[in-house]
Order: structure tokens, then C-alpha cells, then sequence
């Protein structure tokens, strides 16, 4: 019995890992093939483009409140719901013949795709042990991560041989397998709410300082990697010299240490917890303001944008762990809420330092960057001193996972 039980834990939490790739392929397929889809549909490159954009800035605006308005549903119908809807977005785009329909097309599964996410985090630490939570949850962050790394290029060498519609079936038919394994394995059981389900009781939980904190910490952390990164392609063309082969090998590299970065997540959150992230944050900012001095030198700068793609994802499992036992201790009503914070702060620190970046290379160039990212970062170290004590604080009254490693307590659940 124990061994059965474990197995179905174990295919569980792979195929989340499988979700969580399918929604990053939807999302970042785009990027590798954004030429031939301008092309197919006789639209201005820049215009296609923007798609990427929007996707994020849907997924960001649409993921909490996603959230709050079906806290009521069943946690597993809603999964049905949104898979459909995803599923449903993505068969669309098979059939997009000018830019408005293909943007509706993207903006369906964009608006599904944070909380199919957050949702998928819920379940973790139902269906396997405490100590393997945080874990867990870096495969499933990672999953989502390695979509950008693997999927990208399938996407294009798909367009490539059958036409820029190729990699979006390929986003269906992946989309479409999933779902059909996914589902008849998940936990059809409730959550055992102490309180009514309403909007208030919900966002009751933006009034925790540790939340609102945990939320900032995110933005600003994110942020500082995206003011350079979003960059990083004209940084290594421009400015290092490396011609087109040389950066799709560089930038396959880097990917690859993002998904490291993802699974190392895991790793700090059941060692260290939250006390990890005020000197993780320092070093990313000390590595961020070194580019503009590593950069021109070549494998110097290399190896720098390498340690600052180790870190990007680092906070990952703890901030989503914070989030998850704040709302399971404190406000269990607002559970998928709260899995849906971290995606959205993300998001929008990735649209914020996007931004701060596109001003920083018009006012000062793209070796600029690099020391405004900085800033950032030990914005979001500071913020993470303050979070270390706001649960220290906490921890007295109520430990939480994030303060002693990975002890996760699953939620009480009725039929």
C-alpha cells in the first residue's frame, strides 16, 4: 500500500512538472518563431512581438483574479475549467488568419495559464511528504522554465520544416496529453474552510505584513534580473561581439542555468528558509553591478551573466512556500489565492524592470544595466531582512515552513 501510494504521488508530481512545461510552452514558443508568424500573416514584426508582451501582462492581471472570483469553485472542476479554456485557446490559433484573432487566441490561455499554475502548487504539499515539498515545488517552478529552454527551440525548428501553425499544434497536442493524464489523477476532496468564502475573507490576507512584504521582496527581485536581461541578446551581440550561432549557444547555456537556478530553490528553502535571501540577494547585486565592468571583457562578463542567472530563480520555493503556510495557518480560505501571488508579483516585476530597462539604455546604454539592476537587487535584500523578522516574529506564535526547512502540514480536506 505504501509503495502504490507512493508511486501515484511520485506520477502526480511529474505531471504537474508536465503542466507546468505545457504553460511555459505556450507562453514562450512565440519568441523563436515571432519572424515567421509576422511573416505568415503579413504583419510589421514589432507588432507580433508585442503578443509576448500582453501575454505576460494578461497572465499577471488575470491570475489573481482568476483566483478571487472562483474561491468558491471546486478546486478540481475549476482545473477541468481552465484546462479547457487553455486547451481551447491554443486550438484557436490553429485558425488565426489576421492579428486579431490570433491575439484573442493568446490571451485565452494567458488568462488561464498563472492560476492553472498556482493551482498545480496547491496540490503539492497534499500528495507527497513534508520534507520533499519544497522540492517538489522547484521541479514544477522548473518545468515551467525549461519550457523556455526546450521548447523555444522545437517551436522553431518546427516552423522552420511545417510552418509557424506546426509549433502551435504541438502546443495543443501537449496541452491536450497532459490534461488527459493529469486530471484523472488528481485529489477530487475540498478544502475544510474554518471560515465563509467570500471576497473579504480573502483579501484579508493583503493586510499580513508578511504577504504584503513577501510580495515586494518578489517584484523588486525579479525586477533587478529583468532590467539587464531583457537586454541580454543586444548585450551579447553588441557590446561582446559574438555573432548569431554564438548567441543561440550562449542564451541555450544561460537557459539551462536558469532551470539550475529553479532547482536550486528547492535545495535553500528546506536548508536555510527565508534566512537565505538577504545575503542571496546582496550577491546577485553585487554580481549585476560587476557587469559593467565584466561584460567588455568577454569570458569574464560570461561567466558573471552565468552567476546571475544561478540566482535568479533562488527565492522560487521559499517565497512560495511563505505564501502558502501564511494562508493554510492564518487565512485558509484564501489557499489558491495565495499560490496565485507569486506568479503575479513575478510577472510584474518582470514588466517593471523590463521598463526601468528600456529608460536606463536610453539614458545611459546597455552597460548601464547591469548597476540599475543592482539597485534593485538590495532593494529586495532589505525587504528580505524585514521578512526574516516579521516571521521570526510570527514563528514564535506559529512556526511556519519557510523558518525550519520543509515541514509543510497538508491541509485538512472534507468530501
Amino acid at each position: 500500500m505504501h509503495t502504490a501510494s507512493n508511486s501515484h504521488s511520485t506520477l502526480v508530481a511529474a505531471l504537474l512538472v508536465a503542466l507546468a512545461f505545457a504553460l511555459g510552452f505556450a507562453e514562450f514558443v512565440l519568441i523563436g518563431i515571432t519572424p515567421d508568424v509576422a511573416e505568415g500573416l503579413g504583419e510589421p514584426l514589432t507588432l507580433i512581438g508585442d503578443i509576448v508582451g500582453y501575454y505576460a501582462l494578461a497572465c499577471a492581471v488575470a491570475t489573481p483574479v482568476v483566483a478571487l472570483a472562483t474561491a468558491r469553485v471546486n478546486r478540481f472542476k475549476l482545473t477541468a475549467m481552465l484546462l479547457v479554456v487553455f486547451n481551447a485557446g491554443n486550438l484557436l490559433t490553429l485558425f488565426a488568419d489576421g492579428y486579431a484573432l490570433l491575439l484573442v487566441s493568446r490571451l485565452l490561455p494567458a488568462a488561464t495559464s498563472g492560476t492553472l499554475l498556482a493551482i498545480a502548487l496547491t496540490y503539492v504539499p497534499e500528495i507527497v511528504d513534508a520534507g520533499k515539498v519544497a522540492r517538489v515545488l522547484s521541479f514544477v517552478l522548473a518545468g515551467f522554465s525549461v519550457s523556455s529552454v526546450i521548447g523555444v527551440p522545437i517551436g522553431t525548428a518546427l516552423a522552420d520544416a511545417f510552418g509557424w501553425k506546426a509549433a502551435y499544434a504541438c502546443v495543443l497536442a501537449l496541452g491536450l496529453a497532459v490534461s488527459a493524464a493529469l486530471l484523472p489523477t488528481l485529489p477530487r476532496k475540498a478544502h475544510a474552510a474554518h471560515e465563509t468564502v467570500t471576497l473579504r475573507s480573502q483579501l484579508r490576507l493583503l493586510g499580513d505584513g508578511r504577504v504584503l512584504a513577501n510580495i515586494a521582496m518578489i517584484l523588486a527581485g525579479a525586477a533587478s534580473t529583468y532590467v539587464f536581461y531583457t537586454y541580454l541578446t543586444p548585450v551579447l551581440e553588441d557590446v561582446m561581439g559574438f555573432g548569431g550561432v554564438a548567441v543561440s549557444v550562449i542564451l541555450l547555456a544561460l537557459g539551462a542555468a536558469c532551470v539550475v537556478s529553479n532547482l536550486l530553490s528547492g535545495w535553500v528553502a528546506n536548508r536555510f528558509g527565508m534566512r537565505a535571501l538577504p545575503l542571496t540577494f546582496a550577491l546577485h547585486a553585487g554580481l549585476l553591478a560587476l557587469l559593467a565592468v565584466t561584460v567588455p571583457l568577454g569570458g569574464a562578463g560570461l561567466a558573471d551573466i552565468a552567476c546571475v542567472c544561478l540566482l535568479m530563480y533562488v527565492m522560487n520555493s521559499t517565497v512560495q512556500m511563505l505564501f502558502q503556510d501564511v494562508a493554510r495557518r492564518d487565512y485558509p480560505s484564501a489557499l489558491t489565492f495565495s499560490a496565485s501571488l507569486h506568479p503575479m508579483s513575478f510577472n510584474a516585476g518582470i514588466a517593471l524592470g523590463s521598463f526601468a530597462g528600456g529608460v536606463v539604455v536610453n539614458a545611459g546604454g546597455l552597460l548601464a544595466t547591469g548597476p540599475i539592476g543592482a539597485l534593485f537587487a538590495l532593494v529586495a535584500a532589505v525587504l528580505a531582512l524585514a521578512l526574516v523578522r516579521l516571521t521570526a516574529r510570527g514563528g514564535a506564535r506559529k512556526p511556519t515552513t519557510v523558518e525550519h526547512g520543509a515541514r509543510a502540514t497538508a491541509p485538512t480536506e472534507t468530501k
